[in-house]
């Protein structure tokens, strides 16, 4: 169930001037240590379920009315690079899901930790035997309350130099409309959906 989000919900905020950033939450790494019951990558079929996770995402984009050329981040929340396994399974993953995004026209951008994927993607030119199909866009959470683009330490300015959206502060209260939000705190300087 999607809840108010709906392809005229799209269409009106759109008509508003605003821009979008899609994002596709789904299968997390391995050795993620968030709690509850979360559905993780196999090792095994990692490839697999990257292009399955992207051919879902563009159905979704498309059920939304967003056409080819739209970028969808995927969601890959915060886990350990230090485990090999798992670092391995998760850029396979990622690999496929960008290679699809691109196969199916759509734009790939992944969402992840300064220090998971974002490291990870950095530091790996080749997968599985073949050069590492790297996402045209990065949102990276690095919570320094700086508002601005820069990942140092953990991504060099010149990687994504124009495609980056940075999350610097999260868990914030800001009350908007009489209502309470629990929001993050982003610069967009990346690839959005929308005008």
């Amino acid at each position: 169930d999607y809840g108010n989000l709906s392809a005229s919900w799209v269409t009106s905020v759109r008509s508003m001037g605003w821009s979008l950033l899609p994002l596709y939450v789904g299968l997390q790494a391995p050795c993620n240590r968030i709690r509850g019951k979360i559905n993780k990558i196999s090792r095994r079929f990692a490839g697999w379920q990257g292009r399955s996770a992207a051919n879902t995402a563009v159905s979704d984009a498309r059920n939304l009315r967003m056409g080819r050329g739209t970028p969808i981040y995927f969601d890959m929340e915060s886990y350990s690079n230090s485990r090999k396994g798992c670092r391995h399974a998760v850029l396979t993953f990622l690999d496929a899901w960008t290679r699809e995004l691109h196969f199916r026209g759509y734009t790939s951008g992944i969402y992840s930790n300064a220090l998971s994927a974002v490291t990870a993607l950095v530091a790996q030119t080749a997968i599985n035997g073949h050069r590492l199909a790297e996402p045209d866009a990065l949102w990276f959470a690095l919570w320094d309350s700086k508002r601005n683009l820069k990942g140092a330490p953990y991504l060099p300015g010149h990687r994504w130099a124009s495609d980056r959206v940075k999350q610097y502060a999260g868990n914030r209260t800001r009350k908007i409309g009489g209502y309470t939000l629990h929001i993050d705190a982003d610069r967009v300087g990346g690839a959005v959906a929308g005008p």
